[in-house]
């Protein structure tokens, strides 16, 4: 058959396993990040890769988080603040334009002075195998600090954030956790990234019924509990969208799983995937199980393509999918690549056998390309504005969609976060009272109820990335999908 014909037929997805995220991928050079946060003269969040999780957490300055162009310490642990203001000496010529038609960060609101500080906390890898994956996350919520404390805080309400590195260790989740809200006195932690760490997580969040708003997304328990509250769409969705979305473009129908024998969302993928298979509208071939630390990858691409699999899942990280995409491509099997968004580091993207192929993207937020939704321009101005030129990827924009359901939640409460401190019980009852929120695009419709898991949202975003970079091809706009299992 002729390569082009088998081109077309041709259809390889592979989604990595968000639970170990994108792997060993090039960090992002911390003096980069210095000059691209610049939320304060005192640390905005001390994280720790080298100091004890008892030692990592730093006050942010609200009088620094609210002033334009400063800049915040970053220590050789803290790789939290990718995305934050530029110093004006760093700026290059250019840098503060915006793209027509993108709003500028809110100019500051009637708040006459500023209320009572309210802290908040964020644990997420910042070392390690999965560091350099989730590194924007972080900066994705110091951006939106940034912005908050701009226009006068969260309800005139300074915002303080304290982010912590718990390099992907449960035992350090749970102490970074306790010193988040024991000793910082954080009343709600937000954006959390504990892709590995899920369940320690998940017993501190329900043991101190302290709300988790926002975070990764990788485990179907974020919507089985009335303490987390994901930002965006299932995990499931994101899975079975980028499974779909890579037959759809390619003309492929036969889907295999390769997938790690190392992490447990790995195994939930395992357990879920032929009926999320399903109801993409396809049709399982194949399994095979390996492991993330396997040199190549040439007995399972061949398996692959002598059982006619056009659309290859692949549960692993990012390191491990830039080798298998190697192994494949010298077998003359080159698949098109279909992933969860989140787990595309800077390096995965750019890794020329992935690119070749084509990446499929599902995500449970809106794209960070995309330009047809306000949430997303509102997002793009700010970063064009304060970090042009710093990393970005998807993990950068559920950092901050995090932030701005934080934002959603206490709308509601407006009046009583006028009058008093904001507290943990304020934010569970303003987050019990958000409904079909969609936060200006950036989201499906979100919905909670106080004291009741999330409501499901099995609907996805896609993106793309070919040799031409990436691409939102239908931009902000969320297909829902049918028959998802739930995974718990």
């Amino acid at each position: 058959m002729p390569r082009a014909n088998r081109s077309i037929r041709r259809v390889g997805a592979v989604l990595v396993a968000v639970g170990l995220l994108a792997g060993c991928g090039t960090r992002v050079a911390e003096d980069r990040i210095e000059r691209a946060s610049g939320l304060g003269g005192e640390p905005v969040a001390t994280a720790a890769s080298i100091a004890p999780a008892s030692e990592a957490a730093g006050s942010a300055s609200t009088a620094d988080l609210a002033a334009p162009g400063a800049a915040v310490p970053v220590t050789a642990d803290q790789k939290v603040i990718a995305s934050g203001p530029v110093k004006a000496a760093d700026r290059t010529e250019g840098a503060s334009e915006r793209r027509e038609g993108a709003p500028g960060p809110a100019a500051p609101t009637g708040c006459t002075k500023p209320l009572a500080p309210v802290v908040l906390g964020q644990t997420a890898p910042a070392s390690g195998i999965i560091g350099a994956a989730t590194a924007n996350a972080r900066s994705g919520l110091v951006l939106w600090a940034r912005v908050v404390n701009a226009r006068g805080g969260l309800a005139c309400h300074p915002v303080q954030l304290h982010q912590m590195d718990d390099a992907a260790d449960p035992v350090r989740v749970t102490s970074n956790l306790t010193t988040l809200v024991k000793d910082k006195g954080a009343v709600a932690i937000v954006a959390a990234y504990v892709p590995t760490t899920f369940s320690a997580a998940r017993q501190f969040a329900e043991r101190t019924r302290i709300p988790f708003v926002g975070g990764d997304l990788i485990e179907p328990g974020w919507f089985a509990s009335p303490y987390l509250f994901p930002q965006g769409g299932t995990p499931f969705a994101a899975y079975a969208g980028a499974i779909k979305e890579a037959a759809a473009a390619t003309g492929g129908s036969k889907v295999g799983l390769l997938y790690c024998v190392e992490a447990g969302a790995c195994g939930q993928i395992n357990e879920n995937f032929e009926a999320m298979v399903k109801a993409a509208g396809l049709e399982f071939t194949l399994r095979k199980v390996t492991s993330i630390t396997a040199p190549d990858y040439t007995a399972e691409c061949q398996a692959m393509k002598s059982a006619g699999v056009e659309v290859l899942f692949m549960a692993m990280e990012g390191a491990s999918d830039s080798r298998a995409a190697r192994s494949c491509r010298a077998l003359g099997y080159e698949p098109a690549v279909a992933v969860g968004a989140i787990s595309v580091s800077e390096a995965v993207s750019n890794d020329p056998n992935l690119r070749a192929m084509g990446l499929y993207l599902g995500t449970g937020n809106a794209p960070f390309t995309a330009t047809d939704s306000a949430g997303v321009r509102a997002f793009r101005a700010a970063y064009d504005t304060y970090a042009p030129g710093s990393s970005i990827d998807q993990n950068t924009i559920y950092g901050w969609a995090a932030g701005k359901l934080l934002e959603a939640a206490i709308a509601t409460v407006a009046a009583k976060a006028a009058a008093g401190a904001i507290t943990t019980a304020l934010i569970l009852d303003g987050l019990g009272q958000v409904a079909g929120e969609t936060l200006d695009g950036l989201a499906p419709g979100i919905t909670f109820s106080k004291g009741a898991p999330p409501k499901l949202s099995d609907c996805y975003y896609s993106l793309t990335i070919t040799d031409r970079g990436y691409g939102s091809p239908r931009g902000s706009k969320v297909t829902c999908l049918r028959g998802l299992p739930k995974g718990f």
